[in-house]
């Protein structure tokens, strides 16, 4: 079965991601799982590299003037799992 793709939707433009499933199950299925549940939904991307890397994911970057842009995680009582 091939890695499931995500589609991110920017002020930039939409650009599609593979997920590696296959090689990174837990860290994969963590954030499919965050993506449908909308968590991303309006989180702006708070550091960009050009041509190397996007970060984002932080719940305080739902605002991006918020200072604590970057600092924040899922939360006390989350589901989600580090790995082993």
């Amino acid at each position: 079965m091939p890695n499931p793709q995500v589609q991110m939707e920017t002020s930039m433009g939409t650009f599609t991601v593979e997920v590696f499933l296959d090689t990174m199950p837990i860290t994969a299925s963590n954030f499919l799982d965050l993506c449908k549940t909308g968590f991303y939904s309006g989180v702006h991307f708070h550091r960009v590299i050009a041509n190397f890397m996007l970060q984002f994911g932080c719940p305080y970057a739902k605002d991006a003037k918020n200072a604590r842009s970057g600092t924040g995680g899922a939360g006390p009582g989350s589901p989600l799992r580090p790995p082993d």
